[in-house]
């Protein structure tokens, strides 16, 4: 064991006291102390930094909190209530998660779609006819109105 582990083991990860601090407040404010899963760092071999992987659940509206760290794992929560969903998406992203999976399942999910595969996520998804038509009226409102008002200030001169 490095300095550096031994650090991060003993001294650095569980004094991590703002990010324990904003997991015990966000577990209250969720009213759900959530699920924690383990990935290993990307400086020991993982695929993804706990950053990768934040930025990928969040598109599909899926928060983290409670992020801490030793020397092999990074380590977050998600809510219950998402964690299989949050499981189902890390492993098709190719993240490496250590422990008992929520959903076993998710496992055998993964290999019904081809490597590198993810859902559409619903922020993202393509709006509706309804929609594309509702805003192309709007900015063809807009159009007129700011055409209307030119042509009312070129008449003023």
């Amino acid at each position: 064991m490095s300095i550096l582990d031994f650090l991060d083991d003993y001294i650095m990860g569980p004094l991590n006291i703002i990010d324990h601090l904003e997991g015990v407040l966000s577990g209250i404010r969720h009213r759900d102390l959530g699920r924690q899963f383990a990935i290993p760092r990307i400086d020991k071999g993982g695929p993804l930094s706990l950053n990768e992987v934040e930025e990928m659940l969040n598109r599909y509206g899926i928060v983290i909190y409670g992020r801490t760290h030793d020397a092999q794992h990074m380590y977050f929560h998600v809510k219950k209530r998402q964690a299989a969903w949050a499981e189902y998406l890390l492993l098709h992203a190719g993240a490496e998660l250590v422990g008992p999976l929520v959903d076993p399942r998710n496992a055998g999910y993964v290999n019904r779609h081809a490597p590198g595969w993810m859902p559409t996520p619903w922020l993202e998804a393509k709006t509706s006819p309804t929609m594309r038509n509702q805003e192309s009226t709007s900015q063809s409102l807009a159009e007129k109105t700011e055409i209307g008002s030119m042509i009312d200030w070129w008449n003023r001169l």
